[in-house]
């Protein structure tokens, strides 16, 4: 089966033996890399079929530099030339399209054009160059075709369920790695990866560059589409600055959550949020401002509105744990007939609402929530709640999570492999993991290792030792202040410090 390229524009039927493809360029170009066509194939008898759009490109292609040169008007396989070709597929229709033809059509034709996703080989020799993360992974849609297509010719591939992410963040000299790592060890909960750090290490810069790298959705990029350049070939994008994935993992949509009215995120229009399989959910509006607790009612009601059966289902099965109404089912099934109902609610439960209905009605399979800051605005039952919500809908949906967060409840649900401590040294990032195991272990002890609450620290342990100063050493007249109702760390603490305090006035 021979190719054959035309320019953009109608297709025509040529006079060649069939079976044969047209590839039709397109001028269309994913940051200055030229790699897209369209394709139609012509039977031996019958009608010409439009199998779909796809990308084509070369082991080293660079910005400006078209897939094929001007002299090449046809071939019958890019294997034939010295440079290594692969393409890949724009869509699962594409694909399925192939795999509607007879005899074995679709086998040829992506042996032929050199399939990633139907080659592990093409898949491996390729996954590095930037003009392949670049354009032909231009959508997360592009990661699922790559992943999944070439099952349905019967090549299975593992998922990569983690991936390091190397970004320059503001005030560091070189590249800075974070490692997330979201594959199941014997049974540990594994879907939830925790960011920590203190204030001013970039956290807010690394949760906005992941939903970037992982969604390839910026807005200044998209207006660059809309308004390109004259020299198209300088064109850089905010996407390409915001860093590396590697390897790129198998996350298909990204849903970004944050209720601070600081965050980084970008803000897509639904058509983007299609587009790019990304969502924002949050306070911040598109045309600037902040949600008020109107706004934030007003979105629920709509969210639920747009909720197929199953999902609906999973709330009213779900929603009972985080907000108490006189009947769920009618609450979620009739949104609008029930606003005095929505009205009732706290806003803290109206936040908790949103992030829930949201993520529930974006979630597909192998989904990334970036979630900046869960604790804000929450009571911290309803912030336990509300998360363990959402871990039922990241298992239901094979989807994961990427939590930055200052609350040591949260950290105390997660295992220390899967949470990552950003720190600077001057103005240097650098990563590390808890030294003690953080699941289930003592809030204490977790603020104190986990989020550097060392004892110099101005906390609760200073004012105790002032306390005892005032009060002749004595720990019973401390307790005696606050109505003997000291918790149990600090009376630990107050009666070790009295002991330590007398031993040495003894030596």
């Amino acid at each position: 089966m021979r190719f054959y390229l035309q320019e953009p524009g109608a297709v025509r039927a040529l006079q060649a033996p069939r079976p044969y493809v047209v590839l039709r360029k397109d001028n269309w170009n994913d940051y200055s890399y030229t790699t897209y066509f369209q394709a139609f194939f012509f039977p031996e008898i019958g009608e010409m079929v439009e199998l779909g759009n796809l990308r084509i490109m070369y082991l080293g292609q660079k910005k400006g530099e078209a897939t094929f040169s001007e002299n090449v008007a046809s071939f019958d396989s890019l294997a034939q030339y010295p440079k290594p070709y692969c393409s890949l597929g724009e869509s699962i229709e594409y694909y399925q399209a192939l795999a509607g033809l007879s005899g074995d059509v679709a086998r040829d034709h992506l042996v032929a054009l050199c399939d990633a996703s139907y080659s592990h080989q093409i898949r491996d020799t390729f996954e590095n160059d930037p003009c392949f993360r670049t354009s032909l992974l231009r959508y997360s849609s592009a990661v699922e075709v790559l992943d999944s297509a070439g099952q349905i010719f019967g090549v299975q591939r593992d998922r990569a369920n983690q991936f390091g992410a190397k970004m320059l963040l503001e005030g560091a000299a070189d590249l800075h790695e974070i490692n997330f790592d979201f594959r199941q060890q014997q049974g540990l909960p594994h879907r939830i990866n925790v960011l920590v750090g203190l204030n001013g290490v970039g956290k807010t810069q690394v949760m906005a560059r992941l939903a970037m790298l992982l969604s390839k959705y910026s807005s200044t990029d998209v207006d660059r589409e809309q308004h390109p350049p004259g020299n198209a070939a300088q064109l850089q994008g905010e996407v390409e600055q915001a860093g590396i994935l590697d390897p790129v993992p198998s996350i298909y949509s990204v849903i970004s959550i944050s209720f601070s009215a600081f965050d980084s995120f970008e803000l897509p229009t639904d058509q983007q949020s299609e587009r790019f399989r990304y969502t924002y959910c949050g306070l911040r509006k598109r045309n600037g401002g902040l949600r008020d607790e109107a706004d934030l009612l007003q979105e629920i009601v709509r969210i639920v509105g747009l909720l197929d059966e199953q999902k609906r289902q999973f709330l009213i099965e779900e929603l009972p744990s985080l907000v108490h109404v006189e009947d769920i089912e009618d609450f979620i099934r009739h949104p609008e007939k029930n606003s005095r109902l929505y009205s009732r609610l706290s806003a803290g439960q109206r936040i908790a609402l949103n992030i829930i209905c949201h993520t529930a009605h974006n979630i597909r399979e192998r989904s990334l929530v970036l979630f900046d800051e869960p604790e804000m605005h929450l009571h911290p039952k309803l912030m336990t709640t509300m998360m363990s919500v959402l871990g039922f809908l990241l298992e239901k949906f094979d989807s994961f999570a990427i939590v930055a967060t200052h609350s040591p409840i949260i950290v105390q649900q997660v295992p220390s492999r899967f949470i990552s401590v950003l720190q600077r040294h001057g103005m240097q990032p650098s990563t590390l993991r808890p030294s003690t195991e953080c699941f289930g272990d003592n809030l204490t002890e977790i603020a104190r290792n986990v989020f550097n609450a060392v004892e110099s620290d101005r906390d609760y342990e200073h004012i105790l030792d002032k306390l005892l100063l005032n009060n002749g050493n004595d720990a019973e007249e401390v307790e005696r202040l606050f109505d003997r109702k000291l918790g149990m760390n600090a009376r630990i603490y107050l009666h070790s410090k009295m002991k330590l305090l007398k031993t040495d006035l003894n030596s």
